[in-house]
């Protein structure tokens, strides 16, 4: 059956419906959701309460805009993704074992001393971007294609290769003026 045909039926009452769009569009929708989360438990807790947020947003989705359903529900998979994160205290990389390690300065303590605070100041930095800036950063750091990242985010390739242009400015900026320029503002 036709996906709009579908989309139309669940709109007219029919609920089980639903079931043929959560069965079509499961397996991309949680890879899509491990992809930014790396967790398989926060991964299956957020596609169940993304599905549960289409299915109640679903009247408004207007299937004829020519808007796919599957980078609907990613977008509403990747805002879910955003907060799941923040609630529990990290943002993709801010938490200092999944930030990338910078070159320590010096031997011994104070070498990983710098290397902690260098990593602490990224982790911020990177939290103070806003999004989409901050979610095709992470996703670009944590090794996706931008093929991936534009499907993700139901946007052009263009739009993505913009976007990390943009995440990466700010971001030289904000290490800038932490760390009184120098050598941030030529390695992003």
């Amino acid at each position: 059956m036709d996906e709009r045909t579908v989309i139309r039926r669940v709109q007219d009452g029919d609920t089980e419906a639903y079931a043929l769009l959560v069965r079509e569009h499961h397996r991309d929708l949680l890879a899509c959701i491990h992809r930014l989360v790396r967790d398989p438990h926060l991964t299956e807790d957020i596609g169940q309460e993304v599905f549960l947020d289409a299915y109640k947003a679903l009247k408004r989705f207007d299937p004829e805009r020519g808007t796919p359903f599957i980078a609907w529900l990613r977008v509403l998979a990747r805002n879910r993704c955003v907060s799941a994160l923040r609630a529990r205290g990290r943002a993709g990389l801010s938490s200092s074992e999944d930030t990338p390690e910078p070159a320590c300065e010096g031997p011994g303590p104070e070498g990983a001393l710098m290397g902690l605070e260098e990593r602490q100041v990224l982790a911020a930095s990177i939290d103070k971007l806003e999004e989409p800036f901050r979610s095709t950063l992470l996703m670009s750091l944590s090794g996706d294609p931008l093929e991936d990242i534009a499907g993700t985010c139901g946007v052009p390739t263009a739009t993505v290769k913009t976007r990390l242009y943009r995440a990466r400015e700010k971001l030289r900026r904000l290490l800038a003026a932490s760390f009184g320029g120098g050598r941030y503002e030529r390695q992003l």
